[in-house]
């Protein structure tokens, strides 16, 4: 009697760790989506497609626009205008406004 009391408690132990071992294995890790998000220059392109820079455009002009669908500080919009110039996505103009002459961007 003494041995099939210790067979079963053996067998308890071992079915509380299989039990244990199966609910790790079982259960699925979260997966963390990641949003695609586009970078700036990319919603710049897109307002050169849609006609934004037939005329010549500031940057400060350029980020009053961006700020309905892309929310960034003024300065990130003037060094990605200029890296378009560097590529060639967009060409440098001047337009004045109110007698000054400030550095826009047109294509």
């Amino acid at each position: 009697m003494g041995i099939d009391k210790n067979i079963k408690r053996i067998l308890g132990d071992h079915e509380r760790r299989i039990a244990k071992l199966e609910s790790l294995v079982a259960k699925p890790k979260a997966v963390a989506t990641k949003k695609e998000r586009k970078p700036l220059t990319d919603y710049i392109t897109e307002l050169r497609a849609k006609g934004f820079f037939s005329q010549p455009k500031t940057s400060e002009e350029t980020h009053k626009k961006l700020r309905q669908n892309y929310h960034c500080e003024p300065n990130r919009v003037a060094v990605a205008l200029l890296r378009l110039v560097n590529r060639k996505h967009l060409r440098k103009a001047s337009k004045t406004v109110n007698g000054k002459k400030f550095l826009a961007y047109v294509w």
